[in-house]
Protein backbone atom coordinates (compact mmCIF):
# COMPACT_ATOMS: atom_id res chain seq x y z
CA UNK A 1 0.00 0.00 0.00
CA UNK A 2 2.85 2.33 0.91
CA UNK A 3 4.58 1.64 -2.41
CA UNK A 4 1.36 2.49 -4.19
CA UNK A 5 1.17 5.87 -2.44
CA UNK A 6 4.81 6.59 -3.24
CA UNK A 7 4.12 5.73 -6.87
CA UNK A 8 1.08 8.02 -6.98
CA UNK A 9 3.05 10.86 -5.38
CA UNK A 10 5.82 10.43 -7.94
CA UNK A 11 3.30 10.47 -10.78
CA UNK A 12 1.68 13.61 -9.33
CA UNK A 13 5.09 15.25 -8.94
CA UNK A 14 5.92 14.46 -12.56
CA UNK A 15 2.59 15.91 -13.73
CA UNK A 16 3.06 19.09 -11.66
CA UNK A 17 6.63 19.45 -12.93
CA UNK A 18 5.45 18.99 -16.50
CA UNK A 19 2.74 21.63 -16.07
CA UNK A 20 5.17 24.08 -14.46
CA UNK A 21 7.73 23.40 -17.19
CA UNK A 22 5.08 23.83 -19.89
CA UNK A 23 3.97 27.17 -18.40
CA UNK A 24 7.61 28.26 -18.15
CA UNK A 25 8.29 27.33 -21.78
CA UNK A 26 5.09 29.10 -22.88
CA UNK A 27 6.03 32.28 -21.00
CA UNK A 28 9.59 32.11 -22.32
CA UNK A 29 8.36 31.76 -25.91
CA UNK A 30 6.07 34.74 -25.39
CA UNK A 31 8.94 36.77 -23.93
CA UNK A 32 11.26 35.73 -26.75
CA UNK A 33 8.71 36.83 -29.36
CA UNK A 34 8.64 40.33 -27.93
CA UNK A 35 11.49 42.62 -28.89
CA UNK A 36 12.66 46.22 -28.90
CA UNK A 37 14.75 47.94 -31.53
CA UNK A 38 17.61 50.29 -30.81
CA UNK A 39 16.75 53.97 -31.12
CA UNK A 40 18.11 56.54 -33.54
CA UNK A 41 17.77 59.99 -32.03
CA UNK A 42 20.95 61.99 -32.64
CA UNK A 43 21.56 61.01 -36.30
CA UNK A 44 25.31 61.43 -36.04
CA UNK A 45 26.34 59.86 -39.36
CA UNK A 46 25.24 60.09 -43.00
CA UNK A 47 26.24 58.31 -46.22
CA UNK A 48 28.35 60.60 -48.40
CA UNK A 49 28.46 60.38 -52.20
CA UNK A 50 31.02 62.25 -54.28
CA UNK A 51 31.45 61.48 -57.99
CA UNK A 52 29.74 58.11 -57.61
CA UNK A 53 31.97 56.97 -54.74
CA UNK A 54 30.80 56.55 -51.14
CA UNK A 55 32.02 57.39 -47.66
CA UNK A 56 30.66 58.71 -44.36
CA UNK A 57 29.97 62.25 -43.12
CA UNK A 58 29.20 63.21 -39.51
CA UNK A 59 26.60 65.80 -38.50
CA UNK A 60 29.31 68.41 -37.95
CA UNK A 61 30.38 68.33 -41.60
CA UNK A 62 33.51 66.22 -41.07
CA UNK A 63 34.34 63.38 -43.45
CA UNK A 64 34.98 60.35 -41.22
CA UNK A 65 35.35 57.85 -44.09
CA UNK A 66 36.69 59.12 -47.40
CA UNK A 67 34.32 58.62 -50.36
CA UNK A 68 36.27 55.90 -52.19
CA UNK A 69 34.01 52.85 -51.85
CA UNK A 70 31.43 51.28 -54.15
CA UNK A 71 28.69 51.49 -51.52
CA UNK A 72 28.16 52.28 -47.85
CA UNK A 73 25.59 51.00 -45.34
CA UNK A 74 24.97 52.75 -42.01
CA UNK A 75 22.51 50.49 -40.15
CA UNK A 76 22.08 52.87 -37.21
CA UNK A 77 22.78 56.59 -37.65
CA UNK A 78 23.73 56.89 -33.95
CA UNK A 79 26.33 54.09 -34.07
CA UNK A 80 29.80 54.30 -35.62
CA UNK A 81 29.36 51.07 -37.59
CA UNK A 82 29.88 51.53 -41.33
CA UNK A 83 29.64 48.66 -43.80
CA UNK A 84 31.74 49.52 -46.85
CA UNK A 85 31.68 47.58 -50.11
CA UNK A 86 34.46 47.21 -52.68
CA UNK A 87 34.57 44.61 -55.45
CA UNK A 88 31.58 42.73 -53.97
CA UNK A 89 33.34 42.28 -50.61
CA UNK A 90 32.49 43.97 -47.33
CA UNK A 91 34.55 45.57 -44.59
CA UNK A 92 33.24 47.26 -41.44
CA UNK A 93 34.87 50.35 -39.93
CA UNK A 94 34.14 52.71 -37.05
CA UNK A 95 34.68 56.47 -37.05
CA UNK A 96 38.33 55.98 -36.02
CA UNK A 97 39.03 54.00 -39.19
CA UNK A 98 39.35 50.81 -37.14
CA UNK A 99 38.12 47.58 -38.70
CA UNK A 100 35.39 45.81 -36.74
CA UNK A 101 34.31 42.15 -36.57
CA UNK A 102 37.61 40.81 -37.92
CA UNK A 103 36.77 37.28 -36.79
CA UNK A 104 33.96 37.07 -39.35
CA UNK A 105 34.59 36.59 -43.05
CA UNK A 106 31.68 38.76 -44.19
CA UNK A 107 29.52 41.16 -42.18
CA UNK A 108 26.89 43.43 -43.71
CA UNK A 109 23.64 45.20 -42.91
CA UNK A 110 20.30 43.42 -42.88
CA UNK A 111 18.74 45.38 -45.69
CA UNK A 112 15.61 45.30 -47.81
CA UNK A 113 13.15 47.43 -49.72
CA UNK A 114 10.22 49.24 -48.20
CA UNK A 115 6.82 49.20 -49.91
CA UNK A 116 7.72 52.70 -51.18
CA UNK A 117 10.80 51.36 -52.93
CA UNK A 118 13.26 52.84 -50.44
CA UNK A 119 16.19 50.78 -49.14
CA UNK A 120 15.96 50.21 -45.38
CA UNK A 121 18.38 48.73 -42.85
CA UNK A 122 17.72 46.93 -39.59
CA UNK A 123 19.05 49.35 -36.95
CA UNK A 124 19.70 46.72 -34.24
CA UNK A 125 21.50 43.71 -35.77
CA UNK A 126 23.84 42.79 -38.63
CA UNK A 127 24.23 39.59 -40.61
CA UNK A 128 27.36 37.49 -41.06
CA UNK A 129 28.19 34.77 -43.56
CA UNK A 130 29.81 31.46 -42.77
CA UNK A 131 30.08 28.40 -45.00
CA UNK A 132 27.76 30.03 -47.50
CA UNK A 133 24.95 30.70 -45.01
CA UNK A 134 23.86 33.62 -42.88
CA UNK A 135 23.34 34.29 -39.19
CA UNK A 136 22.55 37.32 -37.04
CA UNK A 137 25.20 39.34 -35.23
CA UNK A 138 24.66 42.10 -32.65
CA UNK A 139 26.54 45.40 -32.71
CA UNK A 140 28.98 44.11 -30.07
CA UNK A 141 30.06 41.27 -32.34
CA UNK A 142 28.15 38.48 -30.53
CA UNK A 143 26.33 35.80 -32.52
CA UNK A 144 22.57 36.05 -32.13
CA UNK A 145 21.93 32.97 -34.27
CA UNK A 146 24.04 30.36 -35.97
CA UNK A 147 24.76 30.64 -39.68
CA UNK A 148 21.91 28.44 -40.88
CA UNK A 149 19.92 30.55 -43.34
CA UNK A 150 20.25 30.72 -47.12
CA UNK A 151 19.12 34.34 -47.31
CA UNK A 152 18.46 37.09 -44.76
CA UNK A 153 16.87 40.49 -45.39
CA UNK A 154 14.56 43.09 -43.87
CA UNK A 155 10.89 42.05 -43.92
CA UNK A 156 8.80 44.32 -46.15
CA UNK A 157 6.08 46.31 -44.34
CA UNK A 158 7.18 45.07 -40.90
CA UNK A 159 10.28 47.06 -40.13
CA UNK A 160 12.63 45.51 -37.56
CA UNK A 161 11.84 41.89 -38.36
CA UNK A 162 14.01 39.68 -40.55
CA UNK A 163 12.91 37.53 -43.49
CA UNK A 164 14.99 34.35 -43.73
CA UNK A 165 15.08 31.33 -46.01
CA UNK A 166 15.85 27.79 -44.84
CA UNK A 167 15.59 24.67 -46.97
CA UNK A 168 14.07 26.80 -49.71
CA UNK A 169 11.22 28.12 -47.53
CA UNK A 170 10.72 31.53 -45.93
CA UNK A 171 10.20 32.41 -42.28
CA UNK A 172 10.65 35.39 -39.95
CA UNK A 173 12.99 36.12 -37.04
CA UNK A 174 13.11 39.02 -34.61
CA UNK A 175 16.29 40.83 -33.56
CA UNK A 176 16.70 38.41 -30.63
CA UNK A 177 16.89 35.51 -33.08
CA UNK A 178 13.50 34.12 -31.99
CA UNK A 179 11.44 32.43 -34.71
CA UNK A 180 8.27 34.44 -35.30
CA UNK A 181 7.07 32.58 -38.39
CA UNK A 182 8.28 29.07 -39.21
CA UNK A 183 10.16 28.58 -42.47
CA UNK A 184 7.38 26.99 -44.51
CA UNK A 185 6.17 29.63 -46.95
CA UNK A 186 7.12 30.85 -50.42
CA UNK A 187 6.05 34.44 -49.70
CA UNK A 188 5.90 36.58 -46.54
CA UNK A 189 5.42 40.30 -45.97
CA UNK A 190 4.13 42.39 -43.10
CA UNK A 191 0.60 43.73 -43.10
CA UNK A 192 1.85 47.32 -42.64
CA UNK A 193 0.01 47.95 -39.36
CA UNK A 194 1.74 50.38 -36.97
CA UNK A 195 0.89 50.92 -33.30
CA UNK A 196 2.85 53.03 -30.82
CA UNK A 197 5.38 53.73 -33.61
CA UNK A 198 6.17 50.01 -33.91
CA UNK A 199 5.41 47.39 -36.55
CA UNK A 200 5.64 44.49 -34.10
CA UNK A 201 1.89 44.57 -33.40
CA UNK A 202 1.03 43.79 -37.01
CA UNK A 203 0.48 40.44 -38.68
CA UNK A 204 1.75 38.71 -41.79
CA UNK A 205 0.57 38.13 -45.34
CA UNK A 206 1.87 34.67 -46.24
CA UNK A 207 1.71 32.74 -49.47
CA UNK A 208 2.69 29.60 -51.34
CA UNK A 209 3.04 28.76 -55.00
CA UNK A 210 0.02 27.05 -56.48
CA UNK A 211 -0.65 25.60 -59.91
CA UNK A 212 -2.00 28.93 -61.15
CA UNK A 213 0.46 31.14 -59.24
CA UNK A 214 0.72 32.34 -55.66
CA UNK A 215 -2.11 31.95 -53.16
CA UNK A 216 -2.22 33.86 -49.88
CA UNK A 217 -3.36 33.70 -46.28
CA UNK A 218 -3.03 35.77 -43.12
CA UNK A 219 -1.31 35.21 -39.75
CA UNK A 220 -1.79 37.44 -36.72
CA UNK A 221 1.14 38.90 -34.75
CA UNK A 222 1.47 35.59 -32.83
CA UNK A 223 1.61 33.62 -36.11
CA UNK A 224 -1.85 32.12 -35.58
CA UNK A 225 -3.61 31.40 -38.86
CA UNK A 226 -6.54 33.80 -39.29
CA UNK A 227 -7.26 33.20 -42.98
CA UNK A 228 -6.09 30.00 -44.65
CA UNK A 229 -3.63 30.14 -47.52
CA UNK A 230 -5.60 29.81 -50.74
CA UNK A 231 -6.73 33.33 -51.64
CA UNK A 232 -5.83 35.33 -54.72
CA UNK A 233 -4.92 38.38 -52.63
CA UNK A 234 -5.18 39.69 -49.07
CA UNK A 235 -4.43 43.05 -47.53
CA UNK A 236 -5.04 44.70 -44.16
CA UNK A 237 -6.86 48.01 -43.91
CA UNK A 238 -4.20 49.70 -41.79
CA UNK A 239 -6.14 52.97 -41.51
CA UNK A 240 -8.50 51.20 -39.08
CA UNK A 241 -6.89 51.01 -35.63
CA UNK A 242 -8.14 47.71 -34.27
CA UNK A 243 -6.54 44.71 -32.56
CA UNK A 244 -8.83 42.56 -34.73
CA UNK A 245 -7.44 43.19 -38.18
CA UNK A 246 -9.83 44.32 -40.90
CA UNK A 247 -8.82 42.33 -43.96
CA UNK A 248 -9.92 42.41 -47.58
CA UNK A 249 -9.52 39.03 -49.25
CA UNK A 250 -10.19 37.96 -52.84
CA UNK A 251 -11.33 34.52 -53.94
CA UNK A 252 -12.44 33.55 -57.47
CA UNK A 253 -12.30 37.20 -58.49
CA UNK A 254 -14.62 38.35 -55.68
CA UNK A 255 -13.82 40.30 -52.51
CA UNK A 256 -14.93 39.81 -48.90
CA UNK A 257 -14.39 41.85 -45.74
CA UNK A 258 -13.03 40.08 -42.67
CA UNK A 259 -12.73 41.25 -39.08
CA UNK A 260 -10.22 38.81 -37.67
CA UNK A 261 -11.50 35.34 -38.53
CA UNK A 262 -15.05 36.54 -39.18
CA UNK A 263 -16.14 36.93 -42.79
CA UNK A 264 -18.53 39.87 -42.63
CA UNK A 265 -19.75 40.00 -46.23
CA UNK A 266 -19.04 36.74 -48.03
CA UNK A 267 -17.31 36.88 -51.43
CA UNK A 268 -19.83 38.89 -53.40
CA UNK A 269 -18.08 42.07 -54.51
CA UNK A 270 -15.92 42.66 -57.57
CA UNK A 271 -14.26 45.64 -55.86
CA UNK A 272 -13.99 47.07 -52.35
CA UNK A 273 -12.02 49.97 -50.87
CA UNK A 274 -11.97 51.82 -47.58
CA UNK A 275 -13.01 55.47 -47.28
CA UNK A 276 -10.46 56.71 -44.76
CA UNK A 277 -11.85 58.34 -41.64
CA UNK A 278 -15.47 57.43 -42.37
CA UNK A 279 -15.80 53.85 -41.14
CA UNK A 280 -17.21 52.83 -44.52
CA UNK A 281 -16.23 50.83 -47.58
CA UNK A 282 -17.32 51.55 -51.11
CA UNK A 283 -18.27 48.25 -52.73
CA UNK A 284 -19.04 47.26 -56.29
CA UNK A 285 -21.43 44.51 -57.32
CA UNK A 286 -21.48 43.94 -61.08
CA UNK A 287 -21.58 47.51 -62.50
CA UNK A 288 -23.26 49.14 -59.50
CA UNK A 289 -21.86 50.70 -56.35
CA UNK A 290 -22.97 50.86 -52.72
CA UNK A 291 -21.67 51.47 -49.21
CA UNK A 292 -21.11 49.14 -46.25
CA UNK A 293 -20.06 49.88 -42.66
CA UNK A 294 -17.45 48.25 -40.43
CA UNK A 295 -19.91 45.50 -39.51
CA UNK A 296 -20.26 44.61 -43.18
CA UNK A 297 -23.85 45.86 -43.21
CA UNK A 298 -25.17 47.58 -46.33
CA UNK A 299 -25.99 51.25 -45.59
CA UNK A 300 -26.47 52.31 -49.22
CA UNK A 301 -27.67 49.53 -51.57
CA UNK A 302 -25.40 48.49 -54.43
CA UNK A 303 -27.52 50.06 -57.16
CA UNK A 304 -25.79 53.32 -58.15
CA UNK A 305 -23.79 53.93 -61.32
CA UNK A 306 -21.40 56.25 -59.46
CA UNK A 307 -20.71 56.72 -55.74
CA UNK A 308 -18.21 59.01 -54.06
CA UNK A 309 -17.65 59.61 -50.33
CA UNK A 310 -16.66 63.21 -49.60
CA UNK A 311 -16.42 64.15 -45.93
CA UNK A 312 -19.71 63.33 -44.21
CA UNK A 313 -21.63 63.05 -47.47
CA UNK A 314 -21.98 60.35 -50.09
CA UNK A 315 -22.69 61.58 -53.61
CA UNK A 316 -24.32 59.00 -55.86
CA UNK A 317 -26.02 58.95 -59.24
CA UNK A 318 -28.44 56.64 -61.03
CA UNK A 319 -30.19 57.03 -64.39
CA UNK A 320 -28.96 60.62 -64.65
CA UNK A 321 -30.32 61.59 -61.22
CA UNK A 322 -27.95 62.73 -58.44
CA UNK A 323 -28.47 61.78 -54.79
CA UNK A 324 -26.79 62.84 -51.55
CA UNK A 325 -26.68 60.60 -48.46
CA UNK A 326 -25.07 60.83 -45.06
CA UNK A 327 -22.76 58.07 -43.84
CA UNK A 328 -25.65 56.20 -42.23
CA UNK A 329 -27.40 55.98 -45.61
CA UNK A 330 -30.08 58.60 -44.93
CA UNK A 331 -30.93 60.90 -47.84
CA UNK A 332 -29.83 64.53 -47.54
CA UNK A 333 -32.28 66.86 -49.27
CA UNK A 334 -31.48 70.28 -50.78
CA UNK A 335 -27.93 70.48 -49.50
CA UNK A 336 -25.91 73.43 -50.80
CA UNK A 337 -22.72 71.44 -50.18
CA UNK A 338 -21.28 68.41 -51.92
CA UNK A 339 -18.77 67.82 -49.10
CA UNK A 340 -18.43 68.63 -45.41
CA UNK A 341 -15.23 67.56 -43.65
CA UNK A 342 -14.98 68.09 -39.89
CA UNK A 343 -12.02 70.06 -38.53
CA UNK A 344 -9.90 68.61 -35.72
CA UNK A 345 -11.78 70.72 -33.16
CA UNK A 346 -15.09 69.10 -34.20
CA UNK A 347 -16.65 72.59 -34.19
CA UNK A 348 -16.61 73.35 -37.92
CA UNK A 349 -16.65 71.82 -41.37
CA UNK A 350 -14.45 72.54 -44.34
CA UNK A 351 -17.14 72.76 -47.02
CA UNK A 352 -17.21 72.34 -50.78
CA UNK A 353 -20.18 73.67 -52.75
CA UNK A 354 -21.56 72.53 -56.10
CA UNK A 355 -19.07 74.81 -57.90
CA UNK A 356 -16.26 73.01 -56.02
CA UNK A 357 -15.29 76.13 -54.13
CA UNK A 358 -14.10 75.78 -50.54
CA UNK A 359 -15.48 77.54 -47.47
CA UNK A 360 -16.19 76.91 -43.78
CA UNK A 361 -19.52 76.00 -42.13
CA UNK A 362 -20.55 75.39 -38.52
CA UNK A 363 -22.04 72.13 -37.25
CA UNK A 364 -25.51 73.37 -38.17
CA UNK A 365 -24.24 73.66 -41.77
CA UNK A 366 -24.50 77.46 -41.62
CA UNK A 367 -21.90 79.27 -43.74
CA UNK A 368 -19.20 80.92 -41.63
CA UNK A 369 -16.73 81.64 -44.45
CA UNK A 370 -18.07 81.96 -47.99
CA UNK A 371 -17.20 79.25 -50.51
CA UNK A 372 -14.76 81.34 -52.52
CA UNK A 373 -11.41 79.57 -52.18
CA UNK A 374 -9.73 77.08 -54.45
CA UNK A 375 -8.60 75.00 -51.47
CA UNK A 376 -8.67 74.97 -47.67
CA UNK A 377 -6.27 72.80 -45.69
CA UNK A 378 -6.10 72.27 -41.95
CA UNK A 379 -2.69 72.00 -40.27
CA UNK A 380 -3.54 69.36 -37.61
CA UNK A 381 -0.72 70.21 -35.18
CA UNK A 382 -1.86 73.83 -34.99
CA UNK A 383 -5.55 73.78 -35.88
CA UNK A 384 -4.88 76.61 -38.33
CA UNK A 385 -6.84 76.63 -41.58
CA UNK A 386 -4.98 77.74 -44.70
CA UNK A 387 -7.25 79.01 -47.47
CA UNK A 388 -5.71 79.62 -50.89
CA UNK A 389 -6.72 81.09 -54.23
CA UNK A 390 -3.81 81.12 -56.62
CA UNK A 391 -0.91 82.70 -54.72
CA UNK A 392 -3.24 84.53 -52.31
CA UNK A 393 -3.35 83.09 -48.80
CA UNK A 394 -5.79 83.63 -45.93
CA UNK A 395 -5.17 82.02 -42.55
CA UNK A 396 -7.87 81.33 -39.95
CA UNK A 397 -7.39 80.04 -36.43
CA UNK A 398 -9.32 77.11 -34.96
CA UNK A 399 -12.14 79.50 -33.97
CA UNK A 400 -12.35 80.80 -37.57
CA UNK A 401 -10.94 84.22 -36.82
CA UNK A 402 -9.05 85.63 -39.80
CA UNK A 403 -5.40 86.07 -38.85
CA UNK A 404 -3.63 86.84 -42.11
CA UNK A 405 -4.56 87.74 -45.64
CA UNK A 406 -1.62 88.07 -48.00
CA UNK A 407 -1.12 88.27 -51.76
CA UNK A 408 1.62 86.43 -53.65
CA UNK A 409 2.58 84.51 -50.53
CA UNK A 410 4.48 81.27 -49.96
CA UNK A 411 3.61 79.11 -46.99
CA UNK A 412 5.33 76.15 -45.31
CA UNK A 413 5.44 74.26 -42.00
CA UNK A 414 8.40 74.78 -39.69
CA UNK A 415 7.91 72.50 -36.69
CA UNK A 416 4.83 73.74 -34.86
CA UNK A 417 4.90 77.05 -36.74
CA UNK A 418 3.60 78.22 -40.10
CA UNK A 419 6.02 80.38 -42.07
CA UNK A 420 4.52 82.95 -44.45
CA UNK A 421 6.78 84.72 -46.91
CA UNK A 422 5.74 87.57 -49.20
CA UNK A 423 7.77 89.92 -51.38
CA UNK A 424 8.02 92.33 -48.42
CA UNK A 425 8.31 90.21 -45.31
CA UNK A 426 8.66 86.78 -43.75
CA UNK A 427 7.15 85.80 -40.41
CA UNK A 428 5.78 82.85 -38.47
CA UNK A 429 2.43 82.01 -36.91
CA UNK A 430 2.05 80.09 -33.64
CA UNK A 431 -0.71 77.54 -33.05
CA UNK A 432 -2.91 80.26 -31.58
CA UNK A 433 -2.23 82.55 -34.52
CA UNK A 434 0.27 84.97 -33.00
CA UNK A 435 2.87 86.48 -35.31
CA UNK A 436 6.47 85.83 -34.24
CA UNK A 437 9.81 86.36 -35.96
CA UNK A 438 12.61 83.91 -36.69
CA UNK A 439 14.39 84.79 -33.44
CA UNK A 440 11.51 83.19 -31.55
CA UNK A 441 11.35 80.10 -33.75
CA UNK A 442 15.08 79.37 -33.93
CA UNK A 443 15.94 79.83 -30.26
CA UNK A 444 19.28 78.01 -30.44
CA UNK A 445 20.64 80.08 -33.33
CA UNK A 446 23.02 83.02 -33.12
CA UNK A 447 22.39 84.21 -36.67
CA UNK A 448 19.05 84.96 -38.30
CA UNK A 449 18.09 85.47 -41.93
CA UNK A 450 17.17 89.08 -42.69
CA UNK A 451 16.18 91.00 -45.80
CA UNK A 452 17.18 94.52 -46.81
CA UNK A 453 15.72 95.76 -50.06
CA UNK A 454 15.94 92.86 -52.50
CA UNK A 455 18.90 91.16 -50.84
CA UNK A 456 19.33 88.78 -47.94
CA UNK A 457 21.94 88.56 -45.22
CA UNK A 458 22.17 87.58 -41.54
CA UNK A 459 21.88 89.51 -38.29
CA UNK A 460 22.45 88.68 -34.64
CA UNK A 461 19.91 88.90 -31.80
CA UNK A 462 20.40 92.66 -31.60
CA UNK A 463 19.92 93.07 -35.36
CA UNK A 464 23.58 93.82 -35.94
CA UNK A 465 24.61 92.81 -39.46
CA UNK A 466 26.93 89.78 -39.38
CA UNK A 467 26.65 88.63 -43.01
CA UNK A 468 26.23 91.41 -45.56
CA UNK A 469 23.03 91.69 -47.59
CA UNK A 470 24.49 90.29 -50.81
CA UNK A 471 22.46 87.14 -51.43
CA UNK A 472 19.38 86.48 -53.56
CA UNK A 473 18.03 83.83 -51.17
CA UNK A 474 19.13 82.25 -47.90
CA UNK A 475 17.96 79.58 -45.48
CA UNK A 476 17.95 79.78 -41.70
CA UNK A 477 20.85 78.14 -39.84
CA UNK A 478 19.77 74.48 -39.65
CA UNK A 479 20.06 71.87 -36.89
CA UNK A 480 23.57 70.99 -38.11
CA UNK A 481 24.80 74.57 -37.75
CA UNK A 482 24.86 75.57 -41.42
CA UNK A 483 22.82 77.85 -43.69
CA UNK A 484 22.43 77.99 -47.44
CA UNK A 485 23.16 81.21 -49.34
CA UNK A 486 22.19 81.70 -52.98
CA UNK A 487 23.71 84.05 -55.52
CA UNK A 488 23.60 83.97 -59.31
CA UNK A 489 21.34 80.88 -59.19
CA UNK A 490 23.88 78.86 -57.21
CA UNK A 491 23.89 77.79 -53.56
CA UNK A 492 26.79 78.04 -51.15
CA UNK A 493 27.15 77.51 -47.39
CA UNK A 494 27.99 79.52 -44.27
CA UNK A 495 28.41 78.19 -40.73
CA UNK A 496 26.57 79.28 -37.57
CA UNK A 497 29.07 82.10 -37.05
CA UNK A 498 28.69 83.53 -40.54
CA UNK A 499 31.94 82.16 -41.94
CA UNK A 500 31.86 81.06 -45.58
CA UNK A 501 32.19 77.28 -45.82
CA UNK A 502 31.59 77.10 -49.56
CA UNK A 503 31.13 79.89 -52.08
CA UNK A 504 27.95 79.44 -54.20
CA UNK A 505 28.57 76.43 -56.44
CA UNK A 506 25.54 74.12 -56.36
CA UNK A 507 22.72 74.43 -58.88
CA UNK A 508 19.83 72.92 -56.91
CA UNK A 509 16.09 72.82 -57.56
CA UNK A 510 15.24 72.84 -53.85
CA UNK A 511 13.97 76.17 -52.49
CA UNK A 512 15.18 75.29 -49.00
CA UNK A 513 18.22 73.00 -49.30
CA UNK A 514 19.81 71.47 -46.20
CA UNK A 515 23.59 71.56 -45.86
CA UNK A 516 26.03 69.71 -43.62
CA UNK A 517 29.35 71.44 -44.01
CA UNK A 518 30.04 71.89 -47.71
CA UNK A 519 27.72 69.00 -48.64
CA UNK A 520 23.98 69.09 -49.29
CA UNK A 521 21.56 66.56 -47.83
CA UNK A 522 18.91 64.85 -49.96
CA UNK A 523 16.77 61.89 -48.79
CA UNK A 524 19.22 61.01 -46.03
CA UNK A 525 22.40 61.04 -48.15
CA UNK A 526 24.96 63.85 -48.36
CA UNK A 527 26.27 64.87 -51.78
CA UNK A 528 29.16 67.02 -52.93
CA UNK A 529 31.87 67.67 -55.45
Amino acid sequence: MRKRWIFLILILAIIVTAIVFSVFISKKKKMDRDYELLVESEFLFYPLEVDGRFGVLNRYGDVVVEPKYDAVEIPNRDRAIFVLATDESFVVFNDKQEQLFKDFSEVSAVSGMSSDGERVYNNTVLKYKENGKYGLLDFDGKRVTGAEYETMESLTDKYGEILVKKNGKLGVLNVKGAILVDCKYDFIKGDGYVKDASYKYGGYIVGNRGKAGYVYGYLDRNSKEIIKVGHESIYRVTEIDSDDAYLVARENGRYALYKGRNNLTDYKYIDMYYNNGTGTFTVQKNKSYGLINLDGKVVIPEQYEELLVVGIFVNASKDGVDFTFDLSGAKVENSEFVSLQRTSTDKYYISINSDYKYGIADLNKKVVVDNKFEFIEEIPTTGLLIATSGDDVTVYNAEITELVSASNAEIKNVGDYIQITTSNESYFLTADGKKVDNKTVYLDNQLFASKSGNKWGFVDLKDNTVVDFIYDEVTEVNEFGFAGVKRDKKWGVIDRNGNVVLEPAYELESVNPVFIGKYYLNNGTAYGF
